[in-house]
């Protein structure tokens, strides 16, 4: 039976739940608390980044959500359904994918092998990596690096492209899994200017067409602007502040912890 939700508005009873949702969720590593209660609610559709000092927070929490780490205290629910401390593989079967901060593409397999595989995985079907498939499979492969910029590098290997095409290029393998939720963590690190902006404009794109949610992690502020969407800010592992781009920016207490420190 497959765990994934399917693409519509989860209901319990007659209240309508967040599709992710923390609640108090914390992590102690010894004497050291790295998230500190936090009480975080995702809706459907959603685009929101996460912004804060190194250190304080955010990456341990994608840990917690994906079930890389357990919890010391604290509930995470997706879709109303309790989640908290399972495995890796049952979090991401029920619909989030995750992007790490260094990409993790197949550098001997070809830019459309790399989206086959979790192509085939996300429909949790048998496949032959130089098999046949049908025609209506292929089409959707071949959409999907489009969606990325990426169609005419289909029969590359990847180790032949650019740090930034990389980097979409997994955002297309999250994508070809058919997720809820997309989890970006430092989605531009490493880019140059011109790459981050067509980044943005990417994920505008993805979240727009395809109604997925997206939780971005992300330092460069221009980013930030760029892409839009509520942001929270998080400081030694606890909510500091949340709002739109411009209450974040305008905060005095925001910009004293974080955005003062960086132009």
């Amino acid at each position: 039976m497959d765990d994934r939700p399917d693409r519509f508005v989860h209901e319990t009873g007659r209240h309508r739940v967040a599709l992710l949702e923390t609640q108090g969720i914390t992590k102690k590593f010894g004497g050291l608390t790295a998230v500190d209660h936090v009480s975080l609610k995702l809706a459907d559709a959603e685009l929101r980044c996460i912004i804060g000092p190194n250190g304080c927070g955010k990456t341990t929490l994608f840990n917690l959500i994906t079930g890389h780490y357990k919890p010391s205290g604290g509930r995470i629910l997706f879709q109303g359904r309790d989640i908290t401390g399972q495995a890796v593989h049952r979090i991401s079967r029920m619909g989030i994918g995750r992007k790490f901060q260094v990409p993790g593409v197949f550098d001997e397999l070809t830019v459309y092998e790399n989206i086959r595989v979790p192509f085939f995985s996300g429909q949790r079907q048998p496949m032959l990596m130089f098999g046949r498939m049908d025609a209506a499979a292929h089409d959707e492969i071949m959409a999907n690096l489009a969606g990325i910029d990426l169609a005419s590098k289909a029969g590359e290997p990847a180790s032949n492209l650019s740090h930034g095409q990389r980097q979409w290029l997994e955002i297309g393998m999250v994508l070809a899994s058919r997720p809820r939720l997309m989890l970006l963590d430092e989605p531009t690190a490493g880019m140059t200017v011109a790459e981050t902006r067509k980044t943005a404009r990417l994920i505008r794109r993805i979240s727009a067409q395809t109604g997925i949610s997206i939780l971005v992690i992300e330092h460069d502020i221009g980013f930030i602007r760029e892409i839009g969407g509520h942001i929270t800010v998080m400081y030694k592992g606890a909510i500091f502040r949340e709002g739109s781009y411009r209450q974040i920016q305008e905060d005095p207490a925001v910009r004293e912890i974080y955005l003062g420190r960086r132009r």
